[in-house]
C-alpha cells in the first residue's frame, strides 16, 4: 500500500524495532530513455528506489557499490541483459538520456528481474531523481518496506484497544505516526486526532509480509498484478477430483479384470501364496501404471508448455528446473494415486479362501455390487461438481463482459505521457481533430482502468464536519461526451474554470476569499457521479457545495452542477466508487482520449504517432485501445475459465470411461442371462435398457446429491465479486445437468453394447471369458449352440424323471 514520503524514515527514528526502511515509487507511465547514440532503450517499468534498496532485498548487484549506487540524484542501475545489449564494452559511468534531454548516469548493473517477485523492474533509478509532490504525513504515493530487528514478535497481539485486529508492533507504528502527524491532522481536519476518532474515523496501520503479497494481497494500487489464491484452490480442487475419478475408474476396471483371474488367484492360494504377497502384487501393478501415466503426462507437458506460454502470455524459468523442484510432490501424488487405485482390487479378491474362489466364482462379482455403485456415484458426483463449477466460472466471465460499464469503450484510442506536450498542445489538438476518422478528443488526469487520485472533501454547513473520500479526475469539457457518459439531470459538460486559484484562498460564507483580502472568488463548478451523491447523502445534489482542504490549511469550494450516471472506472472486481470531475489542469493531464468513428486501424495510429513525434519529440509515444486495455483486466478469469472447461471435458470423458468399464463388468456377470434373453426373443433395445437402467439410476442419484453441493460452492466463489450473476435454483440446475449427463451416459452404454455382438452359444459355455474377449466375440465355433444344450438338458431331465417313476412303480 502507498504511504507518505515521511513515513518510512520518520517512523524508523521513533520505533526502535525497525532495523531498515526503503521507499519505492513505480512509474505508471513509460519514460523515454535513449543511449547517447540515440538508441531507444526498452524499459517499460522503472522503479524509483531509496539507496537502501539492495540492503533490504536480495536482488544481486553484479557491478557497482550496493551502498552508494543509488544514493545520488539521476543515478540509474540497469539490468544485465540491457548492459550486454547496449553497452558490451562496459556500462558503468555511461550516460542515458531521459525526457527533456536529462542525463542519468549508470552506476550499477543488476541481475535481470526474477519472474517470481511482485517488484517487476526494467531499471532502478534513485528516488532523489523523482520530484516528490510534497513531504507531508498525510499524502500517500510511495510503497514503504520495513525490516525489523531479529527477535521482534510480529504476531504478538496489541493490548486492548478500540480498533481491534492489530498487532503490538502495528500499534506502536500507529502511535508514532499520530504523534508525528497530529499538527497536520489538526490543520487539515480542524479537529484533534481524538475528535477525529470519536466521529468514527481512524488512522489504521497494517503490516503485510512480503511472501504473502503475490497470492493473498488484493489492495488498491498494487505494484503489480497478483495471483488469486482462490483461483489456484479451484484449479487444484478440480485436478484432485479428476485424479480421484481416474482412480475409481482403475478400481472398477481392475475388478472387471479380476473376474477372469479368480481361478488363477485360487490356485495360487492353494499353492501357498499369502494374501499379503498377492495384495502387494496388485498394488505394484496399479503403482506401475500410475508411474507410466506420470511419464506420459510429463512428455505431454513438455510438448505443450511452449504453446501455453504463447497462448496465456506468461514467462517462467526452465520447465525442467521447475519440475525438478516439484519432483517430490509430483512423485508423491503418483504414488498415492497408485495406492488408492489399487487398494480396492488388492484387498477385495484376496480376502476370500481358495475354496470360495474356486467353487463360487460367479458369486464374487455381485457381492461387490454395492461398493461399485458407491464408486460410480462418487465418480459422477465429482464430475457434476466440476461441470457446474466450471459453467459458473464461464457464465460469470460472459456476464461481466456483456454487462454495460456505463460508457462506450469502443473506437477509443488513448495516448499516455500527454503532459509532455506543453505549449504545443493546442496545435497537436487541432491536427488530430483534422484527421478523417476522428470525431472528438479529450484531456484528463486519468481514464478508466488506470490509477486515479483520491482527495478528502467536506460538505458546507455540515455540523459533523464529516470527511468524504472521493476519486478525483481532472478532465476537460469534452471528456464525458468523448466517453459517451450520460447525465441524470442539469448540465451537459464540465465547466472550464481553472481548478487552481492563483493565490491562497480561505473559506468564508459559502464563498471563496483570498487570504487577507475581502475579494470574493466564485466557487468552482464540478460534476459528480450517482455513487458520490449516495455516499454523501445529498438529497438535492445540483447546487450543493463541497470543500476541499489544502495542505497549507486553506480551502477550495466547489459547486455541483451535474450528476453523471454510475460507470465502472475500475474493473468489475471493484464496486463503483464515488467520483468527482474537476476542471482540467494541463500539468495533470496525463492522458489524451481520441474518439474515432470506427475502430482505429494501423494507418490511423501511424498518423497519430507521426503528429505526436513532430509536436512532442522528447516524449515516448505510448498508446492503447480502451476496449483491449479493459479486457486485460479479466485475463485471469478468462484463462481460468478456459482451463476449467478443459478440465470438465476431461472429467466427463474419464467418468464415461468408468461407466463403460462398469457395463463391461455387468456383461461378464450376466452373460448367461443375456444369452437366454436373446434366445427368447429380446432385442437390442430391450437389452440396452435392461443393462443401462441400473447405471442411469446411479447417475441420477449422483446428480441429486452433487447439485446442492456444487450450488453452494459456486455461491461461495461468487460472493467475493461485487458484480455477479444470479444462479438458478438447484432444481433447475439439476434438470440442466441431467440433460447434459444423460446423453453422455446413454451414448456410452449404447456404444458399449454395439461393440458386443451377443451370441447365445458364447454365454453358456465360456464362463471365465474376459470383457475384451466378449467385445471381440470369442471363438464361438468351439462351442455347441445354446438350443442344443437346452434340448439335451430337457431330455436328460425327462429320462431321469422316467426312471424315478419306474422305481416308484
Amino acid at each position: 500500500m502507498q504511504l507518505p514520503p515521511k513515513f518510512a524514515f520518520g517512523l524508523k527514528k521513533r520505533v526502535p524495532e525497525i532495523e531498515q526502511a526503503c521507499r519505492v515509487s513505480k512509474s505508471e507511465r513509460k519514460i523515454l530513455l535513449k543511449t547517447q547514440n540515440g538508441e531507444i532503450l526498452n524499459a517499460p517499468s522503472l522503479l524509483f528506489v531509496d539507496s537502501t534498496f539492495f540492503d533490504m532485498f536480495g536482488f544481486k548487484l553484479l557491478q557497482g557499490n550496493p551502498a552508494t549506487c543509488l544514493s545520488k540524484e539521476k543515478s540509474i542501475v540497469i539490468p544485465e541483459s540491457m548492459a550486454k545489449t547496449y553497452y558490451p564494452e562496459g556500462a558503468i559511468g555511461k550516460k542515458i538520456i531521459s525526457e527533456n534531454d536529462t542525463e542519468w548516469t549508470i552506476t550499477g548493473v543488476v541481475q535481470d528481474c526474477p519472474y517470481n517477485t511482485h517488484m517487476q523492474y526494467s531499471a532502478l533509478v534513485s528516488l532523489s531523481t523523482l520530484e516528490l509532490p510534497d513531504n507531508s504525513w498525510l499524502t500517500s504515493f510511495l510503497y514503504t518496506y520495513y525490516r525489523f530487528k531479529p527477535g521482534v514478535d510480529m504476531n504478538k497481539p496489541a493490548p486492548q484497544n478500540d480498533i481491534g485486529g492489530v498487532t503490538n508492533i502495528e500499534m506502536k507504528l500507529q502511535s508514532a505516526f499520530l504523534d508525528a502527524a497530529t499538527p497536520e491532522i489538526e490543520q487539515n481536519t480542524k479537529m484533534t486526532p481524538q475528535e477525529f476518532h470519536n466521529m468514527g474515523n481512524n488512522f489504521v496501520i497494517k503490516l503485510q509480509q512480503i511472501r504473502r503479497i503475490h497470492l493473498f494481497s488484493h489492495l488498491n494500487y498494487e505494484m503489480s498484478k497478483n495471483a488469486n489464491i482462490e483461483t489456484l484452490i479451484v484449479l487444484g480442487a478440480i485436478s484432485l477430483l479428476i485424479i480421484l475419478i481416474a482412480a475409481i475408474n482403475y478400481a472398477n476396471l481392475s475388478t472387471a479384470r479380476l473376474a477372469g483371474r479368480t481361478r488363477e488367484i485360487g490356485i495360487r492360494k492353494l499353492l501357498g501364496s499369502h494374501r499379503r504377497d498377492m495384495a502387494r502384487q496388485f498394488l505394484a501393478e496399479s503403482i506401475t501404471i500410475s508411474f507410466i501415466s506420470l511419464f506420459l503426462a510429463l512428455v505431454i507437458v513438455e510438448l505443450a508448455f511452449p504453446q501455453l506460454e504463447k497462448m496465456y502470455q506468461f514467462s517462467s524459468p526452465s520447465l525442467s528446473q521447475s519440475l525438478l523442484k516439484l519432483s517430490p510432490i509430483i512423485f508423491g501424488i503418483a504414488l498415492i494415486t497408485g495406492i488408492l487405485a489399487g487398494l480396492y482390487p488388492a484387498f477385495y479378491v484376496t480376502r476370500f479362501t481358495p475354496a470360495t474362489i474356486l467353487q463360487n466364482q460367479k458369486k464374487l462379482g455381485p457381492r461387490a455390487k454395492g461398493l461399485r455403485g458407491v464408486l460410480v456415484i462418487l465418480q459422477f458426483l465429482f464430475s457434476i461438481v466440476i461441470i457446474y463449477s466450471t459453467s459458473t466460472i464461464y457464465r460469470q466471465l460472459n456476464f461481466i463482459q456483456s454487462k454495460s460499464i456505463g460508457f462506450d469503450k469502443n473506437n477509443l484510442l488513448v495516448l499516455d505521457n500527454s503532459t509532455g506536450l506543453g505549449d504545443n498542445r493546442a496545435q497537436f489538438t487541432e491536427r488530430i481533430k483534422d484527421l478523417p476518422h476522428v470525431t472528438d478528443l479529450s484531456y484528463s488526469s486519468s481514464v478508466p482502468g488506470q490509477l486515479i487520485d483520491m482527495y478528502t472533501f467536506h460538505k458546507t454547513n455540515d455540523s459533523t464536519n464529516q470527511n468524504y473520500l472521493l476519486q478525483v479526475n481532472w478532465a476537460d469539457n469534452h471528456f464525458l461526451k468523448t466517453y459517451g457518459m450520460h447525465f441524470i439531470d442539469s448540465t451537459k459538460s464540465i465547466p472550464g474554470e481553472s481548478a487552481e486559484p492563483k493565490q491562497p484562498i480561505s473559506h468564508s460564507n459559502d464563498t471563496l476569499r483570498h487570504k487577507n483580502s475581502k475579494q470574493v472568488a466564485q466557487p468552482i463548478n464540478v460534476v459528480v457521479n450517482e455513487k458520490a451523491v449516495q455516499y454523501m447523502g445529498l438529497k438535492n445534489p445540483v447546487g450543493a457545495h463541497l470543500i476541499r482542504l489544502l495542505q497549507n490549511g486553506d480551502q477550495v469550494e466547489y459547486t455541483i452542477k451535474g450528476v453523471v450516471r454510475n460507470f465502472h472506472f475500475e474493473s468489475f472486481h471493484e464496486e463503483v466508487q464515488p467520483m468527482v470531475f474537476l476542471p482540467e489542469v494541463p500539468r495533470f493531464s496525463r492522458f489524451t482520449s481520441i474518439r474515432f468513428s470506427s475502430p482505429p486501424t494501423d494507418k490511423d495510429i501511424a498518423q497519430v504517432q507521426k503528429i505526436w513525434e513532430e509536436e512532442n519529440p522528447t516524449t515516448l509515444f505510448s498508446e492503447f485501445s480502451m476496449s483491449d486495455n479493459l479486457q486485460k483486466q479479466y485475463t485471469e478469469e478468462r484463462s481460468t475459465g478456459e482451463v476449467a472447461v478443459a478440465f470438465s471435458f476431461f472429467a466427463i470423458f474419464i467418468a464415461c470411461m468408468g461407466l463403460y468399464s462398469l457395463m463391461a463388468l455387468i456383461t461378464v456377470y450376466r452373460t448367461k442371462e443375456i444369452g437366454i434373453r436373446k434366445v427368447l426373443g429380446a432385442g437390442t433395445r430391450e437389452l440396452v435398457f435392461l443393462l443401462s437402467k441400473e447405471t442411469l439410476q446411479l447417475v441420477i442419484l449422483a446428480s441429486l446429491l452433487a447439485l446442492p453441493l456444487a450450488y453452494q460452492i459456486s455461491r461461495l466463489w461468487l460472493s467475493s465479486s461485487p458484480t455477479r450473476l444470479i444462479l438458478a435454483s438447484p432444481i433447475i440446475c439439476s434438470f440442466q445437468q441431467l440433460c447434459l449427463l444423460l446423453p453422455y451416459s446413454l451414448f456410452t452404454v449404447s456404444y458399449g453394447e454395439q461393440l458386443m455382438p451377443i451370441r447365445p452359444n458364447l454365454f453358456v459355455t465360456n464362463k471365465n471369458m474376459m470383457p475384451h474377449q466378449i467385445v471381440r466375440g470369442g471363438n464361438h465355433k468351439d462351442f455347441p449352440p445354446l438350443c442344443c444344450l437346452l434340448q439335451e438338458s430337457i431330455q436328460t431331465q425327462t429320462h431321469t424323471h422316467s426312471i424315478n417313476n419306474s422305481n416308484t412303480t
